[in-house]
């Protein structure tokens, strides 16, 4: 899903810059307050920092772990709290035998949150974003190699869904570090080696290709009959282009987003499930995943299969999925109204307090 979002977010910065550049030559020009520019981009950029955290933090991070974890573990791990100096205590009464029974991490923001912060400090709402950095430069970097148009969509097709796949490992270093107790390890030195690429990339192609295939291939057939090509009407504003595609980019982009869905539960089952015996899990997961996990030192493949994936997560998983991606959803549906309030507000009084431009050019 990520290469979708990339996709939106390049071509509408495009067609942004287009509106902000304006018309050459245009006499009835103005020139915004300097200080409220600025007040206005790090305004942006704090805003989008926000919101690259929010969905870090909870539609990527948390969403992992609710993707693994069991709704019945044999044994629960408990959210580390302050003891209560009132209640009194026993220490003989028994941890795990409690009369309520427990409810996995994951069922709230909150509670996966806290669990998080006692576990691996302060900073693990943002665990693996190293590597997540990391991912995404050389994606970046691999891509640079072949410059295909923003508007080429078939085009760019191929060269996510190949990128992502050539680095799958990078993906499953990146869940690896999510899903385990904090490693002394380098989160270069976590990459697995090509022997484990064969293996995960049959998910790695199930979720990039037919997510990128979802939103893409609509937007070729769009383009090709000219829903958005605005390069020969002069007359439509560059502002106007912007809402056009966005408005044609709504449904292929939510359709992508719901095929993400199982394909994204399937890729971090898989890539679980061949995390290295040697780390511990932050929540309780079957490493056998109900048995469907052949160790690799008896002959067996040492992972899931892509359909036993999916079948292993049962109903009450799916829900609690579910639920994460939708408060995430919700908590970013707020934030963009919010930024959208600011930002707008911030535009509206520069462009009251813009002054005209002088023209400057000697008349003939």
């Amino acid at each position: 899903m990520s290469s979708v979002s990339s996709h939106l977010m390049r071509r509408g910065t495009e067609l942004a810059a287009a509106h902000l550049r304006g018309p050459a030559n245009n006499p009835n020009t103005s020139e915004p307050h300097g200080g409220l520019v600025a007040l206005f981009a790090i305004t942006g950029v704090v805003l989008a920092l926000m919101f690259c955290a929010v969905e870090y933090t909870y539609g990527m991070l948390i969403a992992t772990l609710a993707a693994v974890e069991d709704t019945n573990p044999d044994i629960y791990v408990r959210i580390a709290s302050e003891p209560d100096p009132i209640k009194p205590t026993d220490e003989e009464e028994p941890q795990l035998g409690a009369a309520t029974p427990l409810k996995p991490i994951t069922s709230k923001l909150r509670t996966t949150v806290k669990h998080l912060r006692s576990r691996a400090g302060f900073w693990s709402r943002f665990r693996g974003i190293g590597m997540f950095v990391a991912y995404s430069a050389a994606r970046g970097f691999l891509s640079s190699f072949v410059p295909i148009p923003t508007t080429f969509y078939l085009g760019q097709f191929f060269v996510h869904s190949i990128l992502s796949v050539l680095l799958a490992t990078w993906q499953m270093a990146w869940v690896h570090i999510v899903i385990s107790e904090p490693s002394p390890k380098r989160f270069y030195q976590r990459i697995p080696s090509y022997k484990s690429w064969i293996k995960i990339a049959p998910a790695a192609a199930v979720e990039n290709i037919l997510t990128a295939a979802a939103f893409f291939i609509p937007m070729s057939i769009a383009n090709f009959a000219g829903w958005l090509d605005f390069s020969n009407d002069k007359e439509v504003p560059n502002m106007v282009a912007l809402f056009r595609f966005m408005g044609v980019s709504v449904i292929p982009a939510i359709l992508a987003f719901l095929i993400s869905i199982p394909a994204r539960v399937v890729f971090v089952r898989v890539a679980a499930s061949m995390l290295p015996e040697e780390d511990e899990t932050i929540v309780p997961f079957d490493r056998s995943f109900g048995g469907k996990v052949n160790p690799a030192i008896t002959g067996g493949s040492g992972k899931i299969g892509i359909v036993d994936a999916w079948t292993t997560f049962d109903w009450a998983a799916r829900v609690r999925y579910a639920k994460v991606l939708g408060k995430t959803f919700a908590i970013e549906v707020a934030l963009g109204v919010f930024a959208a309030l600011v930002l707008g507000g911030q535009l509206v009084l520069m462009m009251k307090t813009a002054k005209p431009v002088k023209d400057d050019s000697p008349a003939f």
